[in-house]
């Protein structure tokens, strides 16, 4: 896909817990719904599956995703932090790592100007 990819970091429980979240958040956004998938990591030796590592979008989507990430980012800091990397249909990456809502308007201000520009 061309596009978008906000993937997570942590243990693999956690991984997949918000990359299935943060899906469902989109999906509930009725110009989003339907519009994002999650990237399946293949399985590991062993292992029986993969688990989802990431939430994919289209490019033409970015300005209709930078609200409800926003709104989700913002719960998820309240509740236990995030850890993740957006990258951008070019490449460009950006890490974000925070585990309280102390520096959520920095940290906000941050992706909206990321997904924003290109």
């Amino acid at each position: 896909m061309t596009g978008y990819t906000i993937a997570f970091h942590g243990e693999d429980d956690e991984v997949r817990e918000a990359a299935e979240a943060l899906q469902q958040h989109l999906n509930r956004d009725t110009e989003l719904r339907g519009l994002t998938s999650n990237r399946i990591r293949p399985p590991r030796a062993d292992e029986q599956g993969g688990i989802a590592d990431a939430v994919q979008y289209a490019a033409e989507l970015g300005p209709l995703v930078i609200s409800p990430l926003c709104a989700w980012l913002e719960a998820r800091l309240r509740k236990n932090g995030v850890s993740l990397e957006l990258r951008r249909p070019d490449g460009t990456e950006l890490r974000i790592s925070a585990d309280s809502t102390r520096d959520s308007a920095e940290l906000m201000d941050q992706v909206e100007d990321f997904l924003s520009s290109e």
